[in-house]
């Protein structure tokens, strides 16, 4: 796992230089009135960390696979208004700082924690470090969608 760690710290720092490259108007430019401008898109990032933040601590301190709820991505990307309310830059050092909390957490965890198990499903289960791959893989989709110009 001390790979994948590698691989998350590394694209916090490259993409953060990345993002800060990138205007205000183009961070906020829709490009459908149903579609995610980059803000949104790395703000739904921000919320996949906070999620993500809970479930690795839970499954870390778990004694037996524990549940895993899924969230309505749309809903907190509404609720949290990241378009409206917050520059292109505040919800860069968010995004950052998460991910930064979650290094921390993954940092902490020894072998036997990563292969602890969760339930993903009512017929699936799954590691905490499948999760942590999952996690970046799912970042990585969308850090490209933002990178496209």
């Amino acid at each position: 796992m001390k790979s994948a760690i590698e691989e998350l710290t590394r694209l916090i720092e490259n993409q953060e230089k990345e993002f800060l490259s990138i205007s205000e108007h183009e961070f906020n430019a829709k490009p459908n009135p149903e579609k995610w401008s980059k803000k949104e898109i790395l703000g739904h990032l921000c919320d996949s960390a906070s999620n993500n933040h809970r479930r690795f601590i839970m499954i870390k301190h778990s004694t037996s696979p524990v549940k895993i709820e899924s969230y309505a991505q749309n809903d907190w990307v509404a609720a949290n208004q990241y378009q409206e309310e917050f520059t292109h830059v505040d919800v860069i050092h968010l995004w950052k700082l998460l991910n930064k909390q979650i290094i921390n957490v993954l940092n902490s965890c020894t072998t036997l924690d990563f292969e602890k198990e969760f339930q993903k499903d009512e017929q699936t289960t799954e590691t905490l470090g499948w999760l942590v791959d999952d996690y970046i893989q799912h970042m990585r989709h969308h850090l490209e969608q933002i990178n496209q110009k």
